[in-house]
């Protein structure tokens, strides 16, 4: 009955928030237990991040277009564990697609069963600045205060982390949290406070440095051919 309300209400071009199947999210949910029990095992803390903590919240369920899953964790508790880690998620039936231990980007990207443009698993670690009173990786900030008392919430019959409280946390993250948006844009769903994202500068980035380039060589050649033809006459 959801799915069916989503698909008539919310429908988008884009097909990477395709609603899911219901095959799909049946194994996305084993196999997000399946991460969860790993951590525990390990003795890692988690909570549950973005999409995750989002549907747990709005749906009780996952997102149905949502296309991944992602846990956050603390860097010094995994940092020392991350080949533990890695070697337990790949003995469990996972296919790491990438892993970056640098600190301030610490994650693990992972496929199960599923292809990665349907179901996808990140582990993301968070750094704490305590002068600054915050937990962050790269440019996300997230207030300490919501981690460090954490409360747990019922998902799939198990008990969660999240970020307490987790409707403030959902509005610093994506404002109106209450508001389906079937986007995978993140410049739409994520606040700009918790992304640290600025759509015109990260434009700038993405198109004009490298196009800043392409014009700094062809210059440069022209200046050669010039410099060459004038050098041929002399």
């Amino acid at each position: 009955m959801l799915n069916r309300f989503f698909n008539k209400n919310l429908k988008s071009n884009d097909p990477k928030v395709r609603i899911r199947t219901k095959e799909e999210l049946q194994i996305r949910r084993y196999e997000f237990l399946k991460i969860c029990e790993i951590l525990d095992k390990l003795n890692i803390r988690y909570f549950l991040q973005g999409g995750l903590l989002l549907g747990a919240m709005r749906h009780n369920d996952f997102i149905p277009w949502d296309w991944d899953a992602e846990l956050g964790v603390f860097t010094n508790e995994v940092s020392p564990k991350i080949e533990l880690l890695i070697n337990e998620i790949i003995l469990s039936g996972f296919t790491i697609k990438k892993h970056v231990e640098e600190l301030s980007r610490l994650k693990i990207d992972f496929i199960g069963k599923l292809p990665g443009d349907v179901t996808s698993y990140t582990i993301m670690a968070y750094n704490h600045d305590k002068k600054k009173k915050i937990f962050w990786r790269h440019t996300f900030k997230i207030p300490d205060h919501f981690l460090i008392n954490m409360k747990k919430i019922k998902l799939f019959d198990r008990y969660h982390l999240v970020q307490t409280p987790p409707e403030k946390f959902l509005e610093h993250q994506y404002g109106d949290w209450k508001k389906p948006l079937q986007t995978s844009n993140k410049y739409i769903y994520l606040n700009k406070d918790y992304s640290g994202m600025n759509f015109t500068l990260d434009t700038i980035k993405k198109v004009g440095y490298p196009l800043i380039s392409y014009i700094t060589k062809i210059s440069l050649i022209s200046y050669l051919v010039k410099f060459y033809k004038k050098k041929r006459k002399n």
